[in-house]
């Protein structure tokens, strides 16, 4: 049965779609949902206003306070959890069926209401700027900060902050701009909620409609301006922590190219097959063959919602084998850029990715996600009827031409976090 067939639509709340899937699984629903407003659409004034308004939605309410609200849901064997990404709020919520209507008038009321109160805002900016002065010694996220500062201007979506610069901006955030963003972002007109397992389609949209119908409009600016990247130079940074006993690599480029694009999948197929799992080519060589880290890969990022990304290559090296490393990963690198990716390789990978995304349909979690971030990139269902197909017809020929017409050898930015001066 197609997803057209088996996934139920409404869209009679303005603002509001939702996707309802009845599977054979008995007495369980698992619910997840989403609306633009992420970090950066709170990026002109301060990002982390986003983040912190999702991270406080379950620290109480004007109705209930966050121990009734922590005991509700465990008496009910329920959960209900939300996190802010770059681009959306996300929610997701798991309960028996017979508990649906409790869960969704609590999600409502956790959505609609929150206190925001200014005793749990600072316990939480303590817990975060605490965490956050630790990740100043992980030697992986300092590397990835200092590369991606080096590919895109700091208003660009796929900008990164430093550390010490996040941390001033957490340090900034008043329960009032928190408050301030909530009344702009939290409201109907880019909604989507999707529902999986033991659900009746009228039922749930009658009670999600019925919670959600007063609901105010959004008014951010749903749009997303995206600055041109920074001119792709050959150039490397370096980052040194002391007392490490490895370091973390990434070289790379911007590529002028998203989702959304005809070659997007071939380029995409083309560094998976260099780099993405560990029967690729780097994991094969400089891993299995010369041992010399424990973990590299490559990947094409950033390029969802219209943003042209990123392709990029990490690895973890002791600090004596960094040159020793980088060089055999840029002739690997070279030899891919050269003489192309091979036939085997090509129908080893489609195994893979179609094989991945039939496994993923085969939990209420996994279908949930899949049909959620299918609406969120605006996309029809029949991409996902219509994906496994996409995959099988990638042609060599085309990927080869992707991976030379996207990937410049000679402008790669390195960038090196760890023990190494």
């Amino acid at each position: 049965m197609s997803f057209s067939e088996k996934v139920f639509i409404d869209k009679s709340l303005k603002g509001l779609t939702t996707f309802v899937i009845p599977t054979q699984i008995k007495d369980v629903v698992t619910i997840s949902g989403s609306l633009k407003g992420g970090e950066y659409h709170a990026k002109s004034y301060n990002s982390k206003i986003a983040s912190l308004s999702g991270s406080m939605l379950d620290k109480g309410t004007l109705n209930k306070t966050k121990y009734e609200i922590s005991e509700t849901l465990e008496s009910l064997g329920a959960d209900i959890s939300f996190v802010v990404s770059n681009h959306h709020i996300n929610f997701t919520a798991h309960c028996l069926s017979k508990d649906l209507e409790t869960v969704i008038t609590l999600l409502s009321d956790l959505l609609q209401n929150p206190s925001y109160k200014d005793e749990e805002l600072s316990v939480l900016k303590k817990r975060l700027i605490g965490n956050l002065k630790r990740s100043k010694e992980d030697t992986k996220k300092q590397a990835s900060i200092n590369f991606l500062s080096e590919l895109y201007p700091e208003n660009h979506p796929n900008a990164r902050y430093s550390i010490d610069d996040t941390i001033k901006m957490v340090e900034n955030v008043s329960s009032e701009d928190i408050k301030q963003f909530h009344q702009q972002a939290y409201g109907l007109g880019s909604f989507n909620v999707v529902a999986a397992g033991d659900v009746d389609p009228d039922r749930f949209n009658k009670l999600i409609i019925d919670e959600l119908s007063n609901m105010q409009d959004q008014s951010i600016n749903l749009k997303i301006d995206t600055p041109a990247p920074k001119e792709s130079l050959q150039n490397e940074v370096r980052f040194n922590i002391i007392d490490k006993t490895s370091c973390d690599m990434f070289i790379g480029q911007t590529v002028n190219i998203n989702e959304d694009h005809s070659e997007y999948y071939s380029l995409m197929m083309g560094i998976y097959i260099l780099g993405g799992n560990f029967s690729a080519r780097l994991m094969q060589t400089v891993r299995d063959k010369q041992g010399l880290t424990y973990g590299i890969g490559s990947g094409l990022a950033g390029c969802s919602y219209g943003v042209n990304g990123h392709w990029y290559t990490w690895g973890t090296f002791s600090p004596e084998l960094l040159d020793e490393g980088f060089k055999a990963t840029s002739d690997q690198i070279k030899s891919w850029y050269d003489n192309g990716v091979k036939a085997e390789e090509l129908s080893s990978k489609k195994t893979t990715f179609t094989g991945s995304f039939q496994v993923g349909l085969d939990t209420t979690s996994g279908l949930v996600d899949r049909v959620l971030t299918n609406a969120e990139k605006g996309r029809e269902l029949d991409f996902l009827d219509n994906y496994n197909e996409l995959i099988n017809d990638l042609d060599i020929k085309k990927i080869n031409e992707a991976i030379k017409k996207y990937i410049k050898p000679e402008n790669l930015t390195k960038s090196v976090a760890g023990s190494i001066d």
